[in-house]
């Protein structure tokens, strides 16, 4: 769940780049919107907005109101940072993105935002009624929200806040994602500014030779029925998994819920896995457990134990 999140987090990230705003081409991907309202200049919203990936049609994103503001931004570029957020989302959540998505669209794109961003400024994304489609696993929320802030220094990252409330799936062949997906997730973290381009390219499928970009999350929060994930940790990203590196700290309240569903949902492999984690944890006072995890060079290790999960 908290790979998911970060997933999730990382797709939003990358709605900014650094050179003048365009149109969403359609070798990438088809956009329609049945009505756009404009709210002076620094406002847009959207009623039923629907994006499909070029040569994909089984790969679809729809959101029933969609609306985007930022500081100094005019129709066009609220209209981009609509796009490729909603692109990136789609690609990064399906895993499959269109090889007609060019590299520079995405610097090229977003580029008020990254003046913006540079100067100071914030920038608000909402989706509602989100449904993301990937051939017949249909992931929903009842919204999504991004909230990104800048700071008027060089060397100051652009931090974020995303929520997600009422996800869910169904018609997924992964019955251990159904039955454990939150329902409600969160998220702050930080990436440095100039970075940005170099992450979009990595998520939507064309990663740059020798990219690596740090991001720093503060705070991570999970919840689904009685079972609350919280943590935060640090990553160095690239466009291969093997190559990436984290480090982190996990915490979860009501475990033994957790296990209880996997077990009902008739994952034995995975509620035994947990029923072990859970003696190796760390257990506080308040009932939660946690460990510290991380990730280099393809192995993952929890409690400073290397799995064999490569």
């Amino acid at each position: 769940m908290k790979k998911l999140l970060i997933t999730t987090v990382l797709a939003a990230l990358s709605c900014m780049g650094h050179a003048g705003a365009t149109a969403l081409p359609d070798t990438c991907a088809r956009v329609q919107v049945a009505a756009t309202q404009p709210h002076g200049n620094s406002v847009l919203a959207g009623h039923g907005y629907d994006l499909a990936l070029a040569g994909r049609p089984n790969q679809t994103f729809h959101a029933t109101d969609i609306a985007a503001s930022g500081t100094g931004m005019g129709q066009q570029a609220l209209r981009d940072m609509e796009d490729v957020a909603s692109l990136v989302l789609l690609a990064t959540m399906t895993g499959h993105h269109s090889d007609g998505c060019a590299q520079d669209y995405f610097a090229s794109a977003a580029a008020p935002i990254m003046d913006g961003l540079r100067a100071g400024g914030s920038y608000d994304l909402t989706w509602q009624g989100g449904l993301l489609t990937n051939g017949d696993t249909k992931l929903s929320f009842r919204r999504a929200h991004l909230h990104l802030v800048g700071a008027k220094s060089a060397n100051a990252p652009a931090t974020l806040t995303l929520e997600t409330q009422g996800i869910g799936i169904t018609g997924s062949h992964n019955t251990l994602l159904a039955s454990a997906l939150p329902q409600q997730a969160s998220a702050n973290a930080a990436v440095p500014s100039g970075s940005l381009v170099e992450l979009a390219a990595a998520i939507t499928g064309h990663p740059p030779e020798n990219v690596m970009v740090p991001l720093r999350v503060s705070s991570l929060s999970a919840q689904r029925g009685a079972m609350q994930i919280s943590g935060n940790g640090e990553a160095n990203l690239t466009g291969h998994t093997d190559a990436s590196s984290a480090t982190g700290h996990i915490l979860v309240q009501n475990l033994d819920a957790v296990i209880d569903t996997l077990r009902n949902a008739g994952q034995t492999r995975a509620s035994a896995a947990l029923i072990l984690a859970k003696l190796f944890g760390h257990h506080s006072d308040n009932g939660g457990t946690s460990w510290d995890v991380s990730w280099e060079g393809g192995v993952m290790t929890v409690n400073h134990i290397p799995l064999p999960i490569h």
